[in-house]
């Protein structure tokens, strides 16, 4: 079973122990620009972690190097302002301008911070493209199955993927059923509510978590 409670944790278990990439249907194509998520979001998934096995999975490469590597990726495959949103659930509304932009830096970040250094351990698992749905509101769902090495089943794993300015762009993966978005938009509002509502409250633990992956690091 794989247990990552974090949208980007999974992204990044994806994309560091997922090369091997085997597509059922067809043959791999080039990756020009499209004008709906489903005409290539099984591509963009494939050709997303071949980049980031050949950026970040160097031993050798320095772990500042890597994590910079790592937020390029970042920012380009994910819908991080999307995912924002969705994470604060009610509390969206009630955050202002400032708290909503300093909480998408630190999510970023937190991200960067905590999943980069993943890419060190790639061991050679491989990842086997089953097909691609569209689904709501223009977004395509990607269903994957994740072989392990160690001979445990495989675990089957959807990405939600929507276009934003021409690009596709990650939104939400769901593993056993599990929607990471949904998952860590509880913890986040929990943290929240425990601070009497304010979405402060989330940002000062954040600000703390990135601190302490800052000093872990270094």
């Amino acid at each position: 079973m794989i247990r990552i409670g974090f949208l980007v944790g999974l992204t990044a278990f994806f994309l560091a122990f997922g090369v091997g990439l085997q597509d059922r249907s067809e043959p791999r194509a080039g990756f020009g620009s499209v004008a709906h998520a489903s005409d290539d979001a099984g591509s963009f998934i494939m050709n997303l972690a071949d980049r980031a096995i050949g950026a970040l999975t160097d031993p050798s490469l320095d772990d500042s190097v890597r994590a910079e590597r790592f937020r390029e990726l970042v920012r380009d495959s994910l819908d991080v302002d999307f995912i924002a949103g969705r994470v604060l659930g009610p509390y969206v509304r009630r955050a202002t301008d400032m708290e909503m932009a300093e909480f998408r830096n630190l999510l970023e970040e937190n991200i960067v911070r905590k999943y980069s250094v993943m890419f060190k351990s790639y061991s050679g698992q491989k990842i086997e493209l089953l097909d691609t749905k569209e689904g709501s509101r223009e977004s395509t769902t990607v269903s994957i199955l994740v072989h392990s090495t160690d001979g445990a089943p495989p675990s089957t794993v959807r990405w939600i993927v929507h276009e934003v300015d021409g690009k596709n762009k990650i939104i939400d993966i769901v593993v056993e059923r599990a929607s990471m978005v949904t998952t860590q938009k509880e913890e986040f509002v929990s943290v929240i509510r425990r601070g009497g509502g304010k979405v402060e409250a989330l940002l000062q633990e954040l600000r703390e978590r990135n601190a302490e992956l800052a000093q872990s690091r270094s």
